[in-house]
């Protein structure tokens, strides 16, 4: 039976020792922004560790028959101080922990539905991937190590094509976490930097060509006249509502909004989910766009005078470069000659019609969708391409509400 409570304690100091090491490899993992944080949750952890530490020393010094030692008797007395000095500190911290955990929870919360909304979940996944080899200071300092790690990921994101992935969200909630600290923060963290001009450089971008895509932009025609006759709160009354309706239509038919500019909704399939039926997928999103916002300008128009309004779209297909531009604002942005050609595309179509390219025209007809297509009689001319050839999309004269019935 001795030797029985000889063992029981020792199993229980070594139980107790495990933890505070447990707290201190856990604090040593935390980054240096969320430890300055929560420095007053740091403090508490360091208590209670010390007094786990002291709880596992008396067990262990019974266990060698030490129970009655000015040693075992200081063991006491110590954990009993830090109990108690414990529990003094914690007192004023209780009554706002939840308070502050709830707040915290609706920043994260927020945060990730701000960040959702501006990446792709692939995109976001590399991002947290720099983002957490730069807080944990294990970055590598190769950048061809980097290279062919973006290789192997912009394989394996080309598998995930409209996939959620709750690894994705729960390092998405981390990232969130880390990131919440000031623009001055931000800003003296890369000064601080051996070499400041080299802070982003020393790492390989986030960006891939992606060959098959369709672009779209959307603008409203006369809209610069009627924003100047018109209050703010009525401008962006009518912005709101009307991107409001892409957006529902866009994730509908998964198709990826890129950014707004102004009047100017841009969309596109292909990138950064790689699509075969890219350009039959976007044609029949324009044409839902152009119906709901003719739909929508009628109904505003007794409010807000929209009548003379419209829509006017143009969509071009073709290869594009995309990728993060990292710095203060980062962003997930396109760029190349489709995103220049299809900007010209939409801004010599007319108010409530569909504009296509030849390109976008020639992949609908390879789809057995040539019936949607109607040639435009006059040439467009384009700066640096000269004349080119162009299409109205077409809609059906039955059931013009639902653009999958088009001809």
């Amino acid at each position: 039976r001795f030797l029985i409570m000889k063992i029981i304690d020792l199993v229980i100091a070594l139980a107790y020792f495990s933890i505070p090491v447990q707290i201190v490899i856990g604090l040593c993992k935390f980054p240096r922004v969320t430890r300055r944080a929560t420095k007053k949750v740091v403090v508490l952890l360091i208590l209670f560790a010390l007094f786990i530490f002291l709880c596992g020393a008396g067990h262990l010094l019974r266990c060698i028959d030490m129970a009655d030692t000015p040693l075992f008797r200081a063991v006491n007395i110590l954990t009993a101080v830090i109990s108690i000095i414990t529990s003094i500190y914690l007192l004023p911290f209780v009554p706002n922990l939840l308070d502050g955990a709830d707040k915290l929870y609706l920043e994260a919360t927020t945060s990730k539905k701000i960040i959702a909304k501006m990446y792709p979940p692939q995109i976001r996944e590399r991002l947290l991937n720099h983002e957490r080899s730069r807080l944990d200071g294990s970055g590598r300092s190769s950048v061809l190590d980097d290279s062919t790690e973006e290789v192997e990921m912009n394989k394996e994101s080309s598998k995930k094509r409209r996939r959620g992935s709750d690894a994705i969200r729960q390092r998405i909630q981390e990232y969130i976490l880390h990131r919440q600290r000031s623009k001055e923060d931000t800003l003296r963290d890369v000064q601080t930097q051996e070499d400041p001009e080299c802070a982003i450089l020393d790492s390989v971008p986030i960006a891939d060509d992606f060959n098959d895509t369709s672009i779209m932009f959307a603008d409203i025609s006369s809209f610069t006249y009627w924003a100047s006759q018109h209050s703010p709160i009525e401008v962006f009354t009518l912005l709101e509502s009307l991107f409001f309706e892409f957006d529902l239509i866009a994730n509908k038919m998964g198709v990826y909004k890129l950014s707004t500019v102004g009047d100017c909704y841009i969309a596109s399939t292909g990138v950064p989910y790689p699509q075969d039926d890219h350009a039959v997928v976007l044609t029949q999103f324009a044409e839902c766009c152009r119906q709901k916002a003719n739909e929508l300008f009628v109904t505003l128009s007794p409010k807000l005078n929209t009548c003379d309004l419209g829509i006017r779209i143009g969509i071009h297909s073709g290869p594009v470069t995309a990728g993060v531009l990292r710095g203060d604002k980062a962003r997930f942005d396109f760029f190349g000659d489709t995103i220049n050609t299809a900007q010209r595309i939409e801004s010599t179509g007319k108010p409530n019609s569909v504009h296509l390219s030849s390109e976008t025209a020639q992949l609908i007809e390879q789809a057995g969708k040539g019936g949607w297509l109607l040639p435009r009689k006059d040439a467009v001319k384009a700066k640096g391409k000269g004349e080119l050839k162009t299409y109205w999309l077409r809609v059906a004269e039955e059931d013009e509400d639902d653009p999958s019935c088009m001809v």
